[in-house]
């Protein structure tokens, strides 16, 4: 079901705008057309109109010659010649889509002082032009005289157009051709109509396309607004895509420079307090130790020693602590490059398990393995990066095996991905299921059940953000009595 955003939202006001800059040119600019089409095709009539009266002046000029100027003998040609004019006005036409059943043009003959001779629409009429007729007195002064009327009656708009009655030099009457324009507004409405279906068709389509832009838009700052609130939140990793070079993308850009500010400040927080918990236990026992051996009561030699190996242990402690908070913070902010050179893996690995990692599971009692393939394993990552990676990996699982249990390393590439992958299996107790979601996080540790002690909370972090920074992945199962799995994947060359 499409749930539409509440009435308050920007979505609709933007909308809205957007209608309103289409529909108001487009009603301004259908306006201006109508009245542009009436105009012509009004010009295009009064033309017609012209040719019709100088055409008729002519017929004019014979019948006043023909009369020598007696305007009854004209007024009597005149009715004899149009006599039939009232019951012969079929044409039988269509024209523009409606029917054209008679003749719907009306003519006046005036003589020079501007009396009505004849009149097609009221034979028997007589009279003088009114003053309101003015195109006849222009006519009768030698210009083309032309006005729009509108009868009372049927509130019909009329065009009057008027032309000298030339006899020689002088002029001998004017000529009057009435002609109604209400076909031309027919055909004009009729073409307009003609144009509704496109034309809503037409609309539609910008409506849809004006809704689906607002939503775009409105989207992105929903979107953007979204991920604000989660950065106020204290949510990290919060991705924003300023990839855009348009203000919104200047706007994401902004946002995110405050999200790595804000994300670096807690960062920095984070890290004070995580680090002034770890390092307090260490400080105390040494500084314990020390007071102890200060005070000069003991002088138990085996006291003094066992006291001076705590405050060598706490140190080698505090000293591991800060070579990783160096190397991991060394890792985030400055990556490593992961597109220059490769090694192979497997190399690596037989090299450190061989010199370094057997040894040490012999003089812990442990069953170590480690397998690799026949073929080459290259992966984009420094020696000393992957070295650091299994290390660690290694360590932990040392750390939390029991003695006569088994740690198993294996390394390999996937088939289907391409993919480097190495595994590390131990045997050990295992790890609860409460914190397993925690166990990468800095300073997170728990307490070695070979030697009773913790350690610094910083291996499992420092390895994540190694495979990480090198666009690789971590993954982790455990299961309590059991023993857990860490799987490392980077990518392939």
């Amino acid at each position: 079901m499409i749930r539409l955003p509440g009435l308050h939202s920007l979505h609709w006001k933007v909308f809205i705008f957007h209608l309103a800059v289409l529909f108001l040119p487009v009603a301004y600019l259908g306006w201006q057309v109508r009245l542009n089409l009436e105009a012509t095709q009004l010009r295009a009539t009064e033309e017609g109109m012209i040719d019709t009266a100088a055409v008729v002046g002519e017929l004019y000029a014979r019948v006043a010659a023909q009369a020598g100027g007696d305007a009854a003998k004209m007024r009597e040609s005149f009715a004899q010649m149009f006599v039939d004019f009232e019951s012969n006005r079929s044409t039988k036409a269509r024209l523009f889509g409606f029917s054209k059943e008679d003749a719907d043009t009306r003519i006046v003959f005036y003589d020079p002082r501007g009396a009505i001779l004849y009149d097609t629409q009221n034979p028997g009429e007589t009279g003088f032009a009114e003053g309101r007729q003015v195109e006849v007195w222009q006519a009768l002064q030698g210009r083309y005289g032309s006005r729009w009327a509108v009868d009372s009656p049927g509130a019909r708009v009329n065009l009057f157009s008027t032309l000298p009655v030339w006899s020689g030099a002088q002029i001998a009457g004017a000529v009057t051709i009435v002609k109604p324009t209400v076909r031309s507004r027919i055909a004009i409405i009729r073409a307009l109509r003609d144009l509704l279906v496109p034309g809503l068709a037409a609309i539609a389509m910008a409506t849809l396309l004006a809704y689906v832009l607002s939503a775009y838009l409105t989207g992105i700052v929903g979107g953007l607004a979204e991920r604000a609130e989660r950065i106020a939140a204290g949510e990290a990793g919060v991705v924003l895509e300023t990839w855009t070079r348009s203000e919104i993308g200047s706007l994401a850009r902004a946002v995110e420079k405050m999200r790595q500010r804000l994300e670096g400040k807690a960062y920095v927080e984070e890290m004070a307090t995580n680090l002034s918990h770890e390092l307090k236990t260490p400080l105390a026992a040494i500084r314990g130790a020390a007071e102890v051996l200060e005070d000069g009561a003991m002088n138990d030699p085996a006291a003094r020693a066992k006291f001076l190996g705590a405050i060598q242990l706490e140190a080698s402690r505090l000293n591991r602590i800060v070579d990783n908070l160096l190397e991991l913070s060394r890792i985030e902010t400055s990556p490593p490059r992961t597109g220059s050179g490769s090694i192979d893996l497997r190399e690596v690995l037989n090299d450190s398990c061989t010199r370094l990692h057997a040894a040490r599971a012999e003089r812990r009692a442990l069953r170590f393995s480690w397998r690799v393939p026949e073929v080459p394993v290259p992966a984009r990552i420094s020696r000393e990066h992957f070295e650091q990676v299994l290390g660690n990996l290694v360590s932990n699982a040392f750390q939390f095996t029991p003695e006569g249990k088994a740690v198993e390393v294996s390394l390999r590439t996937d088939s289907a991905t391409g993919q480097s992958e190495l595994r590390v299996r131990d045997e050990g107790c295992g790890i609860e299921e409460a914190i397993q979601p925690r166990i990468f996080d800095r300073f997170f540790t728990t307490v070695s059940p070979r030697s009773g002690q913790r350690g610094t909370g910083l291996g499992l972090a420092l390895v994540k953000s190694i495979v990480e920074s090198h666009a690789g992945c971590i993954a982790m199962r455990s299961t309590p009595g059991e023993g857990s799995e860490f799987t490392v994947r980077l990518p392939r060359v």
